[in-house]
């Protein structure tokens, strides 16, 4: 019954939802809309006069404006593996909503790395105290009581064209808070280049003289539980994820094995998988192979029984050639080289 009402409320915020059903849960939303979006303003007007502490490292913040599912973990990887390569320690400052994310990070980057917690200031105070360079802030957009060198926003392609504000919607802001970026970013997992390309141009509109750009997340190469690199899974696969777009993560795979099946097994974003969980996919897979995230393989990587029976899918971010990040993105290095590579 739950699944069934997330899926309900998932498929009206994206749209796909028609009938009386919807509309009368439209209409019945529409003053809980009002009063969210009365908060945020109110919100909005007091940081914007708010002085905050200068923090001891360089921040760089990557968040959306959308509850999940536009690429921020990929994005925070990707800006971190930047930084390292270019001889900065690196830290993660993460809320820790799940502990999935959290263990990813802490696989990436090291446990020295990755600090979690409610008070992100404190969470980048501690990155400074333990000789970090810079810390990058995940799911900064809307956490405004850290002050940040870089504000990188992104939008995904996939997202509602339809602006509505939680709990109508699944927008956390208006897009006019798009302005206070200094960085767009237009992510596209399974939209078309012309939407993507519309989303660039609507946000130029919106937010102009602001540095509107695209990034394409596409999924390749494979994995063991254990992170070691395999070969491609062979017939059909069934599809498990817990993450904030499902269908986004079964038409990647389908896009890597044109010719498989693949059947798709969604859990509510961040779930734990218990053995019942996996029981229900191995009874399910029919001797198929199971398909994840690398995010999911942290929780069904727990499970001995599952080893030799999935793989998980690569993701990569593919950046459109920016001069103004690079140059942004560069200008911290000289901070953080200062200290030396560690």
């Amino acid at each position: 019954m739950a699944d069934r009402l997330r899926g309900f409320v998932r498929d009206y915020w994206a749209g796909d939802r028609r009938g009386p059903g919807a509309q009368l849960l439209g209409a019945g939303l529409v003053p809980a809309e009002a009063a969210f979006r009365a908060a945020v303003a109110v919100r909005t007007a007091w940081y914007e006069r708010a002085r905050l502490p200068v923090p001891p490292v360089p921040v760089v913040s990557v968040g959306n404006l959308t509850v999940g599912g536009t690429g921020k973990t990929p994005v925070v990887r990707w800006l971190g593996d930047w930084f390292r390569e270019r001889g900065a320690r690196t830290a993660v400052v993460v809320r820790g909503y799940g502990r999935d994310e959290v263990a990813l990070y802490r696989r990436w980057f090291g446990d020295g790395a990755v600090f979690v917690g409610a008070d992100r200031n404190e969470g980048v105070r501690a990155a400074g105290a333990c000789g970090c360079d810079l810390a990058v802030l995940d799911d900064g957009f809307q956490h405004r009581r850290v002050r940040r060198t870089l504000d990188i926003l992104l939008v995904a392609a996939e997202d509602p064209v339809r602006v509505r504000l939680l709990p109508r919607g699944p927008y956390r802001e208006p897009l006019a808070a798009a302005r206070r970026a200094t960085h767009v970013l237009v992510t596209r997992r399974t939209a078309s280049r012309a939407a993507a390309a519309e989303w660039r141009e609507r946000l130029s509109r919106i937010a102009p003289g602001n540095r509107v750009m695209g990034a394409d997340m596409r999924m390749g190469g494979w994995r063991d539980l254990a992170g070691c690199p395999a070969a491609p899974p062979r017939g059909d696969v069934l599809a498990v994820c817990a993450v904030a777009r499902p269908a986004a993560f079964a038409g990647g795979v389908a896009e890597m094995l044109p010719r498989a099946r693949v059947e798709l097994l969604a859990y509510p974003d961040h779930h734990d998988y218990t053995r019942r969980d996996v029981a229900e996919l191995l009874a399910r897979r029919g001797g198929r192979t199971i398909v994840c995230t690398a995010k999911d393989a942290v929780g069904l990587g727990a499970h001995p029984e599952l080893s030799g029976l999935c793989l998980v899918a690569g993701f990569r971010v593919s950046l459109q050639p920016n001069a103004s990040l690079s140059a942004a993105l560069e200008r911290l290095l000289p901070r953080a080289a200062g200290c030396g590579s560690r």
